[in-house]
Order: structure tokens, then C-alpha cells, then sequence
């Protein structure tokens, strides 16, 4: 594990031909590098790429950091992680430097034996991020999650320099803001998310807001989006916001993953309840925390399934993908079937709404109740079938600015371009003509009192509402033997890592 790659390894763009991602000849946009067996371990469940390059200063903090004294420094930390690798095991962290200086080794980082992860709990590490403090040195940060409790590994140090809690069940992913990375949020199966800032320490005693007819702070703790009575954690972070679930506008089951969006105070969620929702974000002005219940907009008439991803395309699009919905045939409870999952690109046409072009962003935003309850602020783009295999979702942006989509199935890895996707297929209009008469004498007379024989599905090519099947690469994994756990790209598309139960491989872009 402590081996790294040499410099003269590092994969280098040819300019002189199309990515693999725009070439929709190439047959094999990837060619195994490296394989790590991971023996030591029980079973691999998550991973994260190190997400930034040289040129993210400049994007990073709206810019601000992109100073002459700053440039150093971050260089040499890119150097130090670029390709870094942060696995979650059972009991365990794992950082792997796969393409890093051969100055960084692997590390592992068992999960601390706090209260709520006693003997007999799960303590497996099922999300992972990556992330940076606000104030100089720029080392990287990583966050991780063992059932309800969050961690902050430094790993230049090579310690927990703090754990949180707070949230009332296992946290199911966490994301980092694209552009201020001391902020991440956390979604759970407790209905909420929540907002954390790295720059503050945790929150020792409650400070929470008077609830008429009470005189004095209210008690209400986690569940009601309060502060809870016990100190929330040590070292570094501190909750700053919630998103409450409930039937007031809120997830009303667990909530499975989340999206900061890249320039606007809005964070996306969706969930168990088959919903997507788009929550505003106000500017944090003292330590009680920001409590927000209804959102600006709020849809389940997207997907049949569990909505399991959430992505930000662009300032008014998204992507999502669901899992395969259980649907019954002709209403009986006893004749049921899976339907394939969906990856749906979508607009949100209340944007302009709440943001118009031109004007400040405001205090206060709060919708009506069709906002917050069930939206139809929205247009269906693409809806497009995914195979009921699939394990993992993972969609990242390529230097070019391209967004591609990669399924983790038990023994490949399937590769999208998101441009390639083709609109709804719309039925057409009924032709306008007369009706046919009906004889009604010999309808009644095929009328059955029981419904032991049904009529056989009539096979149809078409069905509308989906959209055709893009163009697609396929990664073979050779001896996964159905073990294929999670995958990620990096480098603008030219790194991909799949993640087996017990073992890592590499791909480099093929270059022709």
C-alpha cells in the first residue's frame, strides 16, 4: 500500500485527439494501470477521490484565496494528494496515495469506540469526504461517518482532530460545497440534513430560540432542528443549519443525498420518499442554527423509486437517479414486477422566481405551499432506463465541461456522457376522426365475472415518456466475480477507480 506512482507516471492530456468521452468511436476509453489487493480488510464500502488541481485556487473561495503567497503552498499540497484515495471499510479509514509524492504513504485510521458505536453497532464507514479548512495552511481534511457520529481525520498528521454528532441515525452520504469546502452537509435516515462549517468549534451548550408560550430556550433538541442539551462533539466543526423533516414540507423518510449548488445559497436533497428537494441557504448571523422546514421547491412526481443521487448541471438543472421501482400488474397484489430505475435530467422553472436576474439575493425566501408540498415548477428533459444491477451512481465534471455519468455494476463499470442523452419520447396526438361505433351486445357478451385468465401483455417497441438509450463504454473488471462496490473519476475524466470489496484498480485513459 505504500507504493506510489513516479512523477514521469503522471497521465498527461493529448490535445491532438478528443477526450474519449467526445469520441463515440472509441471502444475502450480505459486501460488497467494498477490493481492494490486489500487483504487486511474486512470489506470495502465508499470512496473519494482528492477532488482539486492547481487551477482550483482560482475557483475555490470565489477567488479570494488566489494570491501570490498562496500559490506555493497549495501547489506543493496538490502535488503532495493529486490522486489520494480515501476508502471506508469496516472499522476503518483507509488513505491510499495512488498517483501522490512518494513522500505520502498509505494510512489507516480505525474508527474511535465512541458510546454510540459500542460493540455489536455497525461501525463501518459508509460515506467519505474530502475537504479544506478556511484559514492557511490549505492541508487537506477528510470527513467520515460510522453509523450517526462524524469524524475529521487530518491526514498529514495522521489523527482525528475532531468527531460531531447530532444527527438521530446512520448518515447515509456526505458532500462538500464545490466552492467554499470548509462547509459540508450530512444526509441521514433521522429525515434531515445537515450544515456544517469547519472554521467553528462545536457547540458545548445550547442556545436556541424562545417557542411562545415558553419564557425560556426551547428544549426541542435534534429532532425539532434545535440544539441539543449535550455538548455536540470536540476538536473542529460545528452544525450551522438543519433541514427538518416532517409533513410540513420536509423529507418524510430518509434522506439519501444532497447537492450544494455551485453559485447560488441552494442545497438539493432527495430521499427515501421518492422526493427531490431544493432548500435555500441564509447567511449564518449568530451561534443559534439556521432551522429551515419547507422548501423553495419540492417534487415525487419525478421518479417511481427511492431517488438515490442528486446532481447540479447547470444554475436551473439537475440530474437524479432512482432505484427499480416495485409495481404491481392490473392493481393485483399478488402479481408484482421490478421496473429499471431512471436517470432523469430535469429544469427547474421557479428559479427565475425566487432569484430574478439582475437583483440581489434577499433575507427571507418562502414559498406557498405548492412550492413546498407538491411542485410542478419543473420540465422533464430526459428520462432514461438504468440496468437494475446497478450498485453505485457517481457523475463528475471533465475539463471540458462535460458530465459524465458512471454505473458501478457487479462486474463493469458503464460510462455516459450526459450531452448524449436524447429528449422524451412524446406520444403523439390521437388522430382527430369519429369514434367507431361500439356493439355493445357483443361486448357484454365476453364480459367475465372472474379474472383468473388476464389478456397477455401486447409487446410494444416504443414507450414514450423514456427516452432512447445513449451511446455508452463499458470497463470490464476482470476477477471481480460480482464484487464491484463503488467506482469514482478523476483528473477530468482520464482516472478511474473501481472499488472491489477487497481490492482497488486503476485505469488510465487510452490514448490513441
Amino acid at each position: 500500500m505504500e507504493e506510489s506512482f513516479d512523477d514521469s507516471d503522471q497521465m498527461a492530456a493529448d490535445d491532438s485527439n478528443p477526450p474519449w468521452f467526445q469520441d463515440l468511436a472509441r471502444t475502450k476509453p480505459f486501460t488497467l494501470f494498477k490493481t492494490i489487493d486489500l487483504d487486511f480488510v474486512e470489506e470495502c464500502h465508499c470512496t473519494a477521490l482528492f477532488p482539486w488541481f492547481e487551477q482550483s485556487l482560482g475557483v475555490l473561495w470565489r477567488g479570494e484565496k488566489d494570491t501570490e503567497l498562496l500559490k506555493g503552498p497549495w501547489k506543493q499540497m496538490i502535488s503532495d494528494w493529486s490522486g489520494a484515495l480515501a476508502i471506508g471499510t469496516v472499522d476503518s479509514l483507509l488513505v491510499i496515495p495512488l498517483s501522490a509524492s512518494k513522500s505520502r504513504k498509505g494510512l489507516s485510521v480505525s474508527v474511535p469506540k465512541q458510546q454510540q458505536n459500542a460493540p455489536g453497532k455497525n461501525t463501518s464507514v459508509m460515506a467519505v469526504g474530502w475537504a479544506l479548512p478556511l484559514n492557511p495552511p490549505l492541508e487537506p481534511l477528510i470527513v467520515f461517518s460510522a453509523s450517526s457520529i462524524l469524524y475529521i481525520l487530518d491526514p498529514v498528521k495522521g489523527e482525528i482532530i475532531g468527531h460531531l454528532r447530532g444527527h438521530g441515525g446512520p448518515i447515509t452520504s456526505i458532500v462538500v460545497h464545490p466552492t467554499h469546502p470548509y462547509l459540508f452537509c450530512t444526509t441521514s435516515r433521522d429525515f434531515t440534513t445537515r450544515i456544517y462549517d469547519l472554521s467553528s468549534s462545536p457547540q458545548q451548550a445550547p442556545d436556541n430560540p424562545y417557542w411562545p408560550p415558553s419564557k425560556a430556550p426551547s428544549l426541542g433538541g435534534a429532532p425539532h432542528g434545535l440544539q441539543a442539551s449535550e455538548p455536540e462533539g470536540m476538536g473542529v466543526g460545528r452544525c450551522i443549519g438543519v433541514l427538518c423533516g416532517g409533513p410540513s414540507g420536509g423529507h418524510q423518510a430518509a434522506v439519501l443525498n444532497a447537492a450544494f449548488h455551485p453559485t447560488l445559497p441552494l442545497i438539493a436533497t432527495c430521499g427515501l420518499d421518492r422526493a427531490v428537494k431544493i432548500w435555500f441557504l441564509p447567511a449564518k448571523a449568530s451561534n443559534q442554527l439556521i432551522r429551515e422546514d419547507k422548501p423553495l421547491f419540492s417534487s415525487s412526481r419525478i421518479h417511481k423509486a427511492r431517488i438515490m443521487s442528486v446532481s447540479w448541471l447547470s444554475t436551473d438543472t439537475l440530474v437524479t437517479h432512482s432505484a427499480p421501482a416495485l409495481m404491481r400488474r392490473r392493481g393485483r397484489k399478488d402479481d408484482v414486477y421490478y421496473e429499471d430505475g431512471t436517470v432523469t435530467i430535469f429544469r427547474w422553472i421557479g428559479l427565475d422566481r425566487f432569484f430574478p436576474a439582475g437583483q440581489g439575493i434577499g433575507e427571507v425566501f418562502r414559498g406557498c405551499s405548492s412550492d413546498y408540498q407538491e411542485s410542478s415548477s419543473f420540465t422533464l428533459i430526459s428520462t432514461t432506463s438504468l440496468p437494475q444491477q446497478t450498485r453505485h451512481v457517481h457523475i463528475t465534471e471533465t475539463f471540458t465541461g462535460d458530465y459524465i455519468l458512471a454505473l458501478s455494476l457487479p462486474d463493469s463499470v458503464r460510462l455516459y456522457n450526459l450531452a448524449n442523452f436524447h429528449p422524451r419520447l412524446i406520444a403523439p396526438d390521437p388522430p382527430e376522426c369519429d369514434p367507431p361505433e361500439r356493439d355493445i351486445e357483443s361486448e357484454f357478451q365476453n364480459v367475465r365475472l372472474d379474472d383468473d385468465e388476464e389478456e397477455e401483455d401486447q409487446s410494444s417497441t416504443t414507450i414514450f415518456g423514456k427516452s432512447p438509450e445513449p451511446q455508452r463504454w463499458e470497463v470490464l473488471v476482470a476477477d471481480a466475480q460480482g464484487s464491484v462496490q463503488a467506482c469514482a473519476l478523476g483528473f477530468g475524466g482520464q482516472l478511474l477507480v473501481t472499488l472491489c470489496k477487497r481490492r482497488v484498480c486503476t485505469w488510465r485513459e487510452t490514448l490513441i
